[in-house]
Parts: C-alpha cells; structure tokens; sequence
C-alpha cells in the first residue's frame, strides 16, 4: 500500500519532469525519489510515467491520477493547516487548585478578567487545603503556599512572597488589650494551627515568639483560624491579604519579616505548552504581580486603635 510520501514524489516529478529536479524541490537525494516511484507504481499495479532520455513524462494513466493526487495534496494541506490552528487555539478546560483563602481573593477575580480574554476556557476551580496530586493529574495546575515543588514531572513559578502578621479581633482588643509588639505576645491567648498548613512560616514563627502563651484552639483551616480570630478567641498570624479584607480584625504586629510564605504557581511539565495552561499561567502571573503590595501586606491598614478604647497589652 502506498503513503503520502509516495505521492508528493510522483507529484514533485510530474510538475518538475525529472527526479534529480524532484529531489532538489523535495530537500532529499535523488536515488529516494526514485525508489519512491517505483514503489508506487508496483505497489498500485500502474505505471505512472515513461522514461525517457530528456526525462520523465506522464502516462495517460499518471495524467489521469495527477488531478487526484492533486486533490489529495489540498486535503492533506488543509489537514496540516487544521492541526496547527487547534495547537495554537486557546480553548478547552483547565483544573485549578487552591486553598480557600486564595482562592476566594485572588483566584475568583482572576477568572473573571481572564474569561473575558478567553472566554472558550473553562476552569474549574478545586478548592481544597490539601496539596492535591498534580503529578497524578488531581489538578492542572495549583496556586500553592509553602515549599518548593519536590514532585518529579512539576514545574514552577515562584511569584512572591505573602505576607503574615498577628491579628485579633476588635472585641478581643477591647477586653483585654492587644500585643503591639513579640515581648507582650506571650500575655495573649493564641490560635494555632494544625495539619499541613502548621508547616507554614507563620506559625513557626508564632510558636518561636510566644512559646509560654496559652493555646486556646487550634485549626487546620486558614478560613476556619480567620473566623476563630473573629469570634474573639485570641491573637493569631495570618495571611494579610486575608485577613486585612475583615473590617473585625485589627493587626496588631507585621507584616512580620520570617513569617512570609512563598506564593508558587504550579503545573505538570507536558502542560506547559498547551496554549490554553500557557495562557492561564501567563495571565495569573501577571495578575498577582499587579496585587503584589496587597499580597506582601504592604497595602493594608495599620493598626487601628481609634476603634479600641482599652490601652493595648
């Protein structure tokens, strides 16, 4: 049976009458062109050009397989043509993961300006505080705190780094004060955390700088550790862009330099040039550049003592 190959030599020598002119057009030598001939032409039981001193020249049956072979040559064209196109189009669905924090402040509003861009991707957003398997194909990519990547088949960004301070709510500042500084921390109740995210910088730091302090909770949710903080409990570290949004908090020490995490943005290595990964990854990075002070803590309020009465601890 032939192939295409064998077909773009028989019309390389149509156009051109000879092989050694067939092969030049075709980039290869002049013996393939022949071979490539010859195969055909036994492989379809018809011979498909004479042979002769000032070269070749179509039979009345290689005149008549010249049109369709033609034909064949558009298909094939528009085949290639078709299979770029669908390389290069932005399209298709995306699975994203994130922890909640970041996912409510920095993943929601970046679909919507990214759809608008590209409004033939889907992602479906996984919201989940564990690290979900990307090598295992849990998630496309992932918008991660904490390490660096240690998965074989991840590739990475690291986009910058968020940052933490100690927080308490208004009520809790008002009936017993709040730590200005690491030496009146230990004077305060504190939440902890617990599961993955005890790993986080914030609360190594916090264990390191108030190690006497009482512990009265402890959670392995950033979400549920912002709504303990609410509810008066005690003092806690959080993410500043988190926490700065809830007009009940009041940050009482930071941003706190050792307590940062590092923001990664993450996919598998054959994702990577898919265009429409491509195009979400380059826009999400872009995106949290635009909110790096927000994001570092840098944007936030300072402490508001104007709403407290109670001098602080």
């Amino acid at each position: 049976m032939y192939d295409w190959n064998d077909l773009r030599h028989f019309l390389a020598v149509a156009r051109t009458g000879s092989t050694l002119a067939a092969s030049r057009a075709l980039g290869v030598n002049q013996t393939t062109t022949a071979r490539r001939i010859a195969m055909l032409e036994e492989a379809i039981g018809v011979k498909l050009f004479d042979r002769r001193q000032a070269g070749f020249s179509l039979t009345e049956s290689g005149t008549e397989l010249l049109a369709v072979a033609e034909r064949v040559e558009v298909e094939a064209n528009g085949f290639a043509a078709q299979v770029g196109a669908i390389g290069r189009r932005v399209s298709g669905v995306i699975r994203v993961t994130s922890a909640e924090g970041l996912a409510n402040v920095v993943m929601v509003p970046a679909l919507g300006a990214f759809r608008r861009l590209h409004p033939d991707v889907r992602i479906d957003l996984v919201v989940d505080e564990r690290r979900l398997d990307l090598a295992r194909g849990a998630a496309d990519v992932a918008l991660r705190t904490g390490s660096p990547p240690t998965e074989n088949g991840l590739v990475g960004r690291r986009l910058l780094a968020m940052g933490w301070a100690a927080y308490c709510s208004r009520d809790y500042a008002e009936r017993h004060g709040y730590p200005i500084d690491v030496e009146s921390l230990s004077r305060h109740a504190v939440i902890g955390a617990e599961g993955a995210i005890a790993a986080l910088p914030g609360w190594r730091w916090l264990q390191q700088a108030a190690p006497e302090a009482e512990v009265v909770a402890r959670s392995s949710s950033i979400t549920n550790l912002i709504s303990a903080v609410k509810a008066g409990l005690g003092v806690s570290v959080l993410p500043c862009v988190l926490a700065d949004a809830e007009p009940a908090l009041v940050r009482c020490i930071g941003p706190i330099e050792g307590a940062q995490s590092d923001l990664w943005l993450l996919t598998r290595e054959e994702l990577r040039s898919v265009p429409r990964v491509r195009a979400f990854l380059d826009f999400l990075a872009g995106y949290i550049s635009d909110m790096r002070h927000l994001l570092a803590g840098e944007a936030g309020p300072a402490r508001s003592e104007r709403a407290i009465e109670n001098e602080p601890n």
